[in-house]
């Protein structure tokens, strides 16, 4: 075996040892952050006791809201609750840090499997997210495993 060959082959050793070792370190923290959805909120991810969170951090209510609500949205203001929820003891907290998002790890460091709640009918769905790149995320929400949305949300950039 050449020495150039030997060298490129440690090399090559080292650079899969420590990609293989980092990899799902960085998995963990490419999630945690602030990114911003499809119709341009802030969800806020970030550890908690059942793995990862994601809370409200701004709302920008979707065009199709505004014009159903028009001007009963203008008489809340920005007092937003969450008027949906199947809870009636629930219905009057706020919108603005809300926890949507419970997720947990999945199979590989790239894949997070959880809990969404739609804030906008209610609803609890079965969520998963993919880690696309470092500024890049992809959800998923489905019911009954069958029925999927799924919304890619960019990182907002720390300013």
């Amino acid at each position: 075996m050449t020495r150039r060959f030997l060298n490129t082959r440690l090399v090559g050793a080292a650079l899969l040892a420590s990609a293989m070792t980092a990899g799902p370190a960085l998995a963990g923290s490419l999630i945690e952050g602030t990114w911003l959805t499809a119709e341009d909120s802030e969800m806020t991810i970030a550890p908690c006791a059942e793995g990862h969170c994601g809370y409200i951090t701004k709302i920008v209510v979707p065009r199709h809201i505004i014009e159903k609500y028009g001007d009963e949205l203008e008489a809340i203001g920005t007092n937003f609750v969450d008027y949906n929820n199947k809870d009636p003891a629930l219905r009057n907290r706020p919108i603005q840090g809300l926890q949507i998002l419970t997720l947990r790890q999945g199979g590989d460091p790239w894949h997070y499997e959880g809990e969404v709640y739609n804030p906008e009918d209610g609803n609890i769905y079965a969520g998963f997210i993919e880690v696309l790149d470092q500024d890049r995320i992809k959800l998923k929400g489905c019911a009954l495993m069958v029925l999927c949305q799924e919304q890619v949300w960019t990182r907002v950039p720390t300013q």
